[in-house]
């Protein structure tokens, strides 16, 4: 972290999505030529992909030892079958439908993620698919419970009902974690508590974010970090819904930011750092307040994301800068609106884009997207709230609920009408999102090097 700062660099972070999710605010996800071989054999890999899940209300199936015990490997509802891919003639080229999701999932799919290895997961709320190397794997089926991630050793993370343990699939059988190896139960207030989803840092510790404190699972014990312990403030009222954001940073430097509303976010406990022995930040220009996104960009430099501000941190000077953007196009009457930061990437030339939800006195349901340039905000205008996503050629992309546009300069273009979600980008840039096509839900790519 003692590098000198380039210009303005940032990638994707979605937290601030996860936020207004949490805060009942709804907002509205190239590729193989062949279709994947489809088998049913698990093989564990590992996977990075933030995402927050309600906690759940039935109980996973693994034991209450932290002991492993061997179990039958579990086999799908459905033996997936081989399929060809369908011929897209109204659309253009570079959009691609791989798969049904029927053929390899008994459920609708949930979650799509990708994993650093190259790895593609289907998830529902009952069994994991995996695709490697284009074949299709059942990894864990008939589980119970809501997932909380998944780890670089490859486990899969699922937390119990009452969240008094949480367990550990690795890929044959089930291990659990209770109290007497450090995991303690999440205090239900105001009928809310809500488990985020966990990342890995370079030692292969499990880091896990809930709404009233930091996890971290050192191969054998978990750690719980409270507010107190992270030198944060209590909430300001009991009915606030918090969430907090947990970021690794290379040299697993761990940076925690806090936020809390009921309509929107209105305030937070601010942000913090944690060196591995000491949490600092207390006397940081944000050490208050609502803090939505924490990325570190190429450089070293940490960027964070507040209600309204963009800040960015040199670690090599401790210096801290302020970005502030523009009042918004149409804000709500009377003034009362405010900004959430909501998804934060980079073009080719490392400028920022950077979307932000406008928020009123009830609700967010406004979005607009900036491209900063030199300091310069400029707003691309988009028919309604969209996803941004950069491709391998770190093309911006918009999807919102209705239709797909790709960015050209600052004017959005569109390329189809399609009901896209759940999107994610592969270790190699590739995007994957799920798209209703005849009939039914599918898996598709965007083949960027077919559109050049």
């Amino acid at each position: 972290m003692s590098r000198l700062c380039a210009p303005i660099v940032l990638r994707i972070h979605n937290f601030a999505l996860t936020v207004l999710i949490a805060l009942t605010v709804l907002v509205a996800a190239c590729a193989p030529v062949t279709t994947p071989t489809l088998i049913a054999s698990p093989t564990p890999t590992a996977t990075l992909a933030p995402t927050r899940t309600v906690v759940p209300t039935s109980i996973p199936t693994p034991t209450n030892t932290p002991t492993s015990t061997p179990t039958d490997t579990p086999t799908p509802k459905r033996t997936p079958t081989q399929t060809s891919l369908p011929t897209a003639t109204s659309l253009p080229d570079l959009l691609r439908p791989v798969i049904p999701v029927d053929e390899v999932l008994s459920r609708a799919p949930q979650h799509l993620h990708a994993s650093p290895d190259g790895a593609l997961w289907l998830i529902s709320d009952e069994s994991i698919i995996r695709m490697q190397d284009e074949a299709w794997h059942t990894y864990l089926a008939d589980f119970t419970g809501e997932l909380a991630g998944i780890d670089a050793a490859g486990r899969v993370w699922v937390v119990s009902e009452g969240t008094t343990q949480i367990a550990a699939w690795d890929g044959t059988s089930w291990t659990a974690y209770g109290a007497d190896e450090g995991w303690l139960p999440i205090p239900l207030e105001d009928g809310y508590r809500d488990v985020g989803w966990g990342q890995s840092d370079e030692s292969g510790q499990f880091w896990l974010a809930t709404s009233r404190d930091v996890r971290v699972f050192d191969s054998e014990r978990w750690t719980v970090f409270t507010r107190e312990d992270m030198g944060m403030p209590p909430l300001l009222y009991d009915n606030l819904i918090p969430v907090f954001e947990v970021t690794v940073l290379s040299g697993d430097e761990v940076w925690v930011g806090e936020c809390e509303g009921a309509a929107g976010p209105t305030d937070g406990r601010g942000l913090r750092w944690f060196d591995g022995q000491t949490w600092h930040g207390a006397d940081s220009p944000v050490a208050s307040g609502c803090v939505t996104a924490i990325v570190e960009d190429s450089s070293g430099c940490v960027w964070v994301g507040t209600s309204d501000v963009l800040w960015r941190y040199d670690p090599a000077s401790e210096d801290w800068s302020q970005f502030t953007p523009p009042e918004p196009p149409d804000p709500p009457p009377l003034g009362q609106w405010r900004y959430a930061a909501s998804d934060i990437a980079l073009d080719p030339s490392d400028d920022p884009w950077v979307s932000f939800l406008i928020c009123g006195s009830a609700s967010c349901d406004t979005m607009v997207l900036y491209h900063v340039h030199e300091g310069a905000w400029t707003r691309i205008k988009t028919p309604r709230p969209v996803t941004l996503v950069l491709d391998a050629a770190v093309t911006p992309w918009l999807f919102s609920v209705v239709a797909i546009f790709r960015v050209v300069g600052d004017r959005p273009e569109l390329v189809a009408n399609l009901y896209a979600q759940s999107f994610t980008v592969d270790a190699s840039g590739r995007v994957w999102f799920l798209a209703r096509h005849e009939g039914g839900d599918w898996l598709w790519t965007l083949d960027t090097e077919m559109g050049e």
